[in-house]
């Protein structure tokens, strides 16, 4: 029995004439999993090339007819939105609709499946929606097998299905809702995605909100958040609300500027920034079980500076890789399966499998890909199946020397074509870590997904000075020898043990504004897009 995790409420539509910008749901997907164990996910902008791609009810018989054996019963579990209830396909072939209402709660509800693979004969499948909520949280299950009874998990995000932040207790492996709420943490929230004077500062258009949240985390890390400016934004509502020409006029009065390069601008983002940390730290802590673990997921939970702080506060703080809405069918398929199954396997991350090897791929590379690395080339890695969720693991990367601001600057602006403001990441082995990071950094579950910031210790400052934030810290990805990484691990290693470099830029393979790739065989023209110097595609050297 395959179960079929999917996300895929219809949008509203309000822009048709440029129409590529999503407007409430985004980042569908799809994800199968049998006896426990993912057999793939399916995040619908790898399948499609379009960025937050969230138009699955177009693709979803396309990709059920090229994955779903014919002779293998089904069953369907759909994640729900503020915006709808029901998965109905545009080829109408498929549909999902709940039998009964949906609240915040782990419940499968049960739902009507009426499922035409051929739009003739009727297949028969069982089927469930699940709160988007709650499949936020269970999207840990793939990468932690169960829950810790005793501890706490929370999701937050802009909106879910009745809420935009919920706490819940654990309670025998079962999350149990304490409390969800609208406005608890939404401005905080909002203004990483939708504040007016944010886009007026980074130059941003309103549609393009999912753009936002990973370049004011990097921006505001320029600034120092300002009590007097914390004041005049909450005496605005934050400015929330207002038309982007009011927005624009009233920091331009206040700061003089809306030059994204003026110390004014940077401190009123700092400010939000510190808000946002500030707020959502009081939540989780006023609501600690005395576990002291934290489970959280949703959108918000990337925002870096606040998980590393989340660590000062709980034992151990858990966040998956596709904490977004990528993650959403994963979770709803997990948790079905957990049901069946209990605990579930671990997983690595890799789990974009569609068009993807299943071998592991060629070390013998290592070497000579080391070499031209420490000479200063720039290599992108394709290999195996791709990673889940929105940041680049080893697999799908773009990788170079982190010594050196003159590559970092190559890498991110001049092949990326990334924002000045925005950092870059370093990957590093558990080796080089344990000697070059905080302590906390080998031991927190936040590293292996690159979900943490830590600081670098003075005496290896230099050597990672081309991905080195203003503070000191980096947001590091570190890489065990546990056989999930076993290529990029091999690499670090040679590069750790025999010239002493501790860590690479890890950067995704992508070009501006597209996902991140995902089928090796488009791979080599996309290296050669970019302008790289070299690729790695399933082990094998392309110059």
């Amino acid at each position: 029995m395959i179960t079929v995790g999917l996300y895929g409420i219809q949008d509203t539509t309000h822009d048709t004439a440029r129409g590529r910008h999503p407007t409430h749901t985004h980042d569908h997907g799809v994800a199968l999993m049998r006896n426990g164990r993912v057999l793939t996910v399916v995040q619908l902008e790898r399948w499609t090339g379009r960025k937050h791609d969230n138009r699955l009810p177009v693709y979803i018989d396309e990709i059920l007819d090229r994955l779903l054996p014919r002779d293998e019963p089904a069953r369907f579990v759909s994640v729900n939105s503020f915006v709808g209830n029901a998965f109905i396909s545009a080829s109408g072939n498929l549909r999902i609709e709940p039998r009964r209402d949906i609240g915040i709660s782990s419940e499968l509800v049960p739902a009507e499946v009426i499922w035409y693979p051929d739009g003739q004969r009727r297949r028969p499948a069982e089927g469930w929606v699940l709160c988007h909520e709650m499949a936020h949280i269970a999207s840990l299950l793939p990468f932690i097998g169960h829950f810790e009874d005793g501890a706490l998990a929370a999701h937050i995000d802009g909106g879910a299905s009745r809420s935009a932040s919920s706490f819940w207790s654990l309670h025998k492996g079962r999350p149990v809702l304490q409390e969800a709420s609208w406005d608890l943490l939404k401005d905080v929230v909002n203004n990483f995605n939708v504040n007016p004077a944010v886009r007026a500062i980074l130059g941003f258009a309103a549609e393009e909100h999912l753009a936002i949240p990973g370049r004011l985390m990097g921006y505001a890390a320029l600034g120092t958040a300002d009590d007097e400016l914390d004041a005049w934004l909450r005496h605005q509502d934050w400015l929330l609300g207002l038309p982007d020409d009011e927005a624009s006029r009233r920091v331009r009065d206040q700061l003089g500027t809306l030059d994204p390069r003026a110390q004014g601008c940077q401190d009123l983002c700092a400010t939000m920034q510190r808000a946002f940390q500030q707020e959502v730290i009081s939540a989780l802590r006023s609501r600690k079980t005395s576990r002291g673990t934290l489970y959280l997921a949703g959108g918000a939970a990337l925002n870096i500076p606040t998980n590393a702080a989340l660590q000062e506060h709980f034992d151990q703080v858990w966040v998956p890789p596709a904490s977004n809405d990528s993650g959403l069918a994963l979770g709803a398929a997990a948790w079905v399966e957990h049901l069946d199954h209990g605990p579930l396997p671990v997983h690595d991350p890799f789990l974009n499998r569609f068009d993807t090897p299943a071998t592991e791929p060629d070390p013998t590379v290592v070497p000579e890909v080391a070499r031209r690395v420490l000479d200063g080339d720039v290599f992108g890695v394709c290999n195996g199946a791709a990673e889940v969720g929105p940041r680049a693991l080893g697999h799908r990367s773009i990788v170079a020397r982190a010594d050196d601001i003159a590559l970092r600057i190559r890498v991110s602006e001049t092949i990326k074509r990334r924002e000045w403001y925005r950092p870059v990441a370093p990957i590093l082995c558990e080796a080089a870590a344990r000697e070059v990071l905080d302590e906390i950094a080998v031991t927190s579950p936040l590293s292996r997904w690159m979900l943490g910031a830590w600081q670098v210790r003075p005496e290896w400052r230099k050597a990672l000075r081309g991905v080195l934030h203003t503070d000191g810290s980096v947001r590091a990805q570190v890489v065990r020898d546990d056989g999930q990484n076993t290529w990029m691990h091999a690499l670090l290693l040679h590069l750790w043990q025999g010239d002493n470099i501790p860590a690479l830029i890890n950067t995704s393979f992508n070009g501006l504004g597209q996902p991140i790739a995902q089928r090796h065989d488009s791979a080599l023209a996309l290296a050669s897009a970019l302008g790289l110097d070299g690729l790695v595609l399933h082990g094998s050297l392309h110059r």
